[in-house]
């Protein structure tokens, strides 16, 4: 007893290429995110947050200020020795 497989013909084994996609527009579309229909107020970044910015900023300032007062001075020790 023999099984007869059915035969494909030769054109139906070679898959069609995918369509070239144009440029990066393919996947940049996949990652799209959504638009709100009306934007929220473009009032930046709350008081609070600002704040806290200004402060860590100032700090970060002064810090320097100090760093390069004391390597300064640790400049001026060494050349006198």
């Amino acid at each position: 007893m023999t099984i007869k497989k059915p035969v494909k013909p030769a054109a139906a084994l070679v898959k069609a290429a995918a369509p070239a996609a144009s440029g990066g527009a393919t996947i940049a579309d996949r990652f799209k995110l959504d638009v709100p229909a009306k934007p929220a107020k473009s009032g930046g970044a709350s008081s609070a947050a600002g704040n806290i910015a200004l402060c860590a900023a100032l700090a970060g300032l002064a810090l320097a200020g100090i760093l390069t007062f004391v390597i300064y001075q640790h400049w001026e020790f060494l050349k006198g020795a």
